[in-house]
């Protein structure tokens, strides 16, 4: 694999101008599987497992993780500012400082794979109940310098979920093996 393959595993992520009804159930469904499958792939990982990286110089799993639990609040309330104000600035915040926190290097990863599923839930309640009429709200997001609609952002979430889940399998080859094995 190359560099590129390997930072964008499943792809840079690519936004549609429109997404069916059934295009957004879909990833709506998805954001609250991937949330399970984050959790039964981190289920019975050492302290060793965690530390793991995909590629030199990237983040470990244990990082990954809480990046993903602290970014999607960010992905929620951006959806809920969309909703509530006109093209709202998104919140932001430096990914990399972030993860560099103690927090992000040493916590146990239960409280954030429990935020992640609760984030889930509560977005795909959220965006289950959007009509299409508000459809084409807006937020400007900051990281990517573009104004996003809201089926973007959701299908946006979900291919941040992939993203890094698939970082997370590569990271953990071995692991996912050997416990297939057994």
């Amino acid at each position: 694999m190359t560099i590129e393959q390997i930072q964008y595993p499943i792809g840079k992520w690519v936004a549609k101008n429109h997404y069916s009804s059934e295009e957004i159930q879909q990833n709506i469904a998805e954001l609250l599987a991937y949330s399970l499958k984050y959790k039964e792939l981190t289920q019975h990982l050492s302290e060793e497992d965690l530390a793991k990286t995909y590629r030199e110089g990237s983040w470990t799993v244990r990082q990954i993780v809480h990046h993903v639990a602290d970014t999607h609040l960010w992905h929620f309330i951006r959806i809920k500012q969309a909703l509530t104000e006109e093209n709202p600035h998104g919140v932001f915040g430096n990914v990399n400082a972030l993860s560099a926190l103690p927090d992000s290097e040493k916590a146990p990863i239960e409280d954030s794979l429990q935020m992640i599923e609760s984030t889930h839930k509560r977005y795909a309640y959220v965006c289950s109940n959007i009509p299409e009429s508000e459809y084409n709200r807006t937020y400007y997001h900051p990281f990517r310098q573009i104004n996003v609609t809201l089926p973007q952002a959701i299908d946006m979430t979900v291919w941040h979920t992939k993203h890094h889940l698939r970082h997370m399998e590569i990271a953990l080859g071995s692991v996912i093996e050997k416990n297939v094995i057994e």
